[in-house]
């Protein structure tokens, strides 16, 4: 199979030439036709209009309107969908060959450093092309307007001196300059200058304003007055040379074009020097970034040599690694946590059932201890594992909640009945009322968090309180309890993820608890604080929207 030549732009351009003449052409036809046939059909509508009979002369009239609006329907149609097909043909002419902001972007250097030398050199030629525009432009208007002064002054001074030939050739010795008379009807009484200048003079009555004319490779610079003297009505026409003019701008265009190049040379030199000299430290950044592994987590980047605002990114940077090493260290704490806490009830387990594999089903009692230890270290590691996929189910976005206004007295209520009957050594007090806009399982999920916290650290015989207070904008629930407190330090942190604060109470949790209740809250528009004191106890508050956002 051959392959079909790509065409240079030559071809595509003679035959996008041609597509477009074939459609003009079958366009013109098609209107021709169409006219032929309207013009046949209204001649013999006129004709049955003229001769039939009188009663249908109505409908004929009728016909004939008809005819017409369909005639004017049609060809407004096919005209639109001429234009529509040209526009096409001119579209797929342009995508053939390629729009200049196409070409440009395809030639733009894929390094930074590249696009910004790039940069520098388009901004600086902008810049420099206006500044040459403006230049060049007030120059010509200057020349322009010394030109026309002087051939005012030739006409003003002829005039003054009574229109003579030898005042006028006196004037012309200068060679840029060229001096015609006219009578009033027409005819030619002198000229001075050159003599094929005549014929682009002629007798002009309407030439009362100075302008400029092409004449050969020449500009001149023409000014026509009526002059009247004891002899009758004369028309004086003036016409300056710009050569000298012309040369000046010239001269003035070739400087500022070489002045351009070799500011645009300079340019990108320096532009590419300053822009490698400012990118370096993101150099210096992506080779730290390649080299960074957990063993280099402490390693940071300097900024004491760098004085752009990459400063700013250099140190992001390095607390990014900062926040990464924190949260690093804390998911291995987290993990050997995890691995101890499950190395236990596993270990528990296996006893367990290796005790009732052997010899303990036949005892009643021993089977008995070993189904509920099963039992109990089984549940543990259950809600070890549903708190790590909750966590995982948040930051993945899927747990949604389904707010709605909620009264969080009767919730309350409910779940302290619980909680009593679950632990009747602890006195639970619930006071105040109120509602907030939240979904009310998961704040049942809140409360059961905080509520199972206060307990761990609260002894026997103690209090713990839930109280409801409503705002203006906010509901808050809060948890408070007469436990073992926390000092400042646990409690600025009490919320981070796998963080279990004094070592002496790990077996009481898995570090989890707090920072699930903080995201239940925070998905819900709210937020939760803590206050404590050690020996005193905590006091945990929940704040919820009191109406929908």
């Amino acid at each position: 199979m051959h392959s079909v030549p790509a065409m240079n732009k030559k071809e595509i351009k003679t035959a996008y030439f041609y597509c477009k003449k074939e459609l003009k052409l079958d366009y013109k036809t098609g209107k021709k036709r169409r006219k032929y046939a309207y013009r046949m059909a209204r001649e013999e509508l006129k004709y049955q209009r003229k001769n039939g009979p009188k009663a249908e002369v109505k409908n004929v009239k009728k016909a004939l309107r008809d005819a017409k609006k369909e005639y004017k329907k049609e060809a407004y149609l096919q005209k639109s969908i001429y234009l529509e097909k040209a526009a096409a043909l001119k579209k797929k002419k342009r995508e053939e060959l390629g729009s200049v902001v196409q070409m440009v972007a395809e030639r733009v250097p894929e390094s930074l450093v590249g696009s910004l030398t790039l940069s520098y050199v388009l901004i600086f030629l902008v810049f420099a092309v206006l500044q040459s525009v403006f230049v060049i432009a007030s120059s010509y208007y200057t020349l322009e307007r010394r030109a026309t002064d002087a051939v005012l002054t030739v006409a003003n001074t002829l005039e003054a001196g009574g229109l003579q030939q030898e005042i006028a050739a006196r004037l012309v010795e200068d060679p840029n300059f060229h001096i015609a008379l006219y009578r009033a009807d027409g005819s030619l009484v002198y000229a001075c200058g050159e003599e094929s200048l005549s014929k682009v003079l002629p007798y002009n009555t309407r030439w009362e304003v100075p302008f400029s004319f092409r004449y050969q490779t020449d500009t001149l610079r023409i000014y026509s007055k009526k002059a009247e003297t004891a002899d009758g009505m004369f028309y004086l026409n003036v016409a300056k040379s710009m050569q000298t003019e012309n040369a000046i701008l010239s001269l003035l265009i070739n400087l500022m074009l070489v002045s351009i190049a070799l500011v645009l040379c300079l340019c990108y030199f320096v532009g590419y020097r300053t822009a490698r000299k400012q990118l370096r430290p993101i150099g210096v950044l992506g080779r730290a970034m390649e080299e960074m592994s957990a063993a280099r987590l402490s390693d940071r980047l300097e900024t004491k040599n760098i004085r752009t605002e990459l400063v700013e990114v250099v140190e992001s940077y390095n607390r990014m690694l900062d926040k990464i090493e924190d949260a690093y260290e804390r998911q291995k704490q987290f993990v050997s946590d995890a691995s101890h806490e499950l190395r236990t009830p596993l270990a528990v387990i296996h006893g367990y059932a290796d005790i009732l594999s052997r010899w303990g089903g036949e005892d009643p009692a021993v089977r008995k201890e070993a189904v509920e230890a099963i039992l109990s270290q089984s549940a543990n590691m259950q809600q070890l594992l549903e708190r790590l996929l909750y966590i995982a189910r948040s930051e993945n976005g899927t747990v949604k909640a389904s707010p709605e206004q909620t009264e969080l007295a009767p919730l309350a209520a409910e779940l302290l009945q619980d909680f009593r009957l679950l632990q009747p050594k602890r006195t639970f007090i619930l006071q105040g009322e109120g509602t907030a806009w939240c979904d009310p399982n998961l704040v049942q999920q809140i409360l059961t968090i905080l509520l199972d916290n206060a307990v761990k650290f609260t002894a026997d015989g103690g209090n713990i309180t839930v109280k409801i207070a409503m705002g203006q904008k906010n509901t808050a629930v809060s948890v408070t309890d007469d436990g073992v407190g926390m000092s400042d330090e646990v409690a600025g942190r009490i919320f981070e993820r796998f963080y279990k604060g004094d070592s002496s109470h790990n077996e009481k949790g898995f570090g989890l608890g707090l920072s699930i209740a903080k995201l239940i809250t925070e998905s819900q528009g709210g937020t939760i604080t803590a206050v404590s004191a050690e020996g005193v106890g905590s006091t945990f508050t929940v704040t919820l929207p009191l109406d929908r956002p």
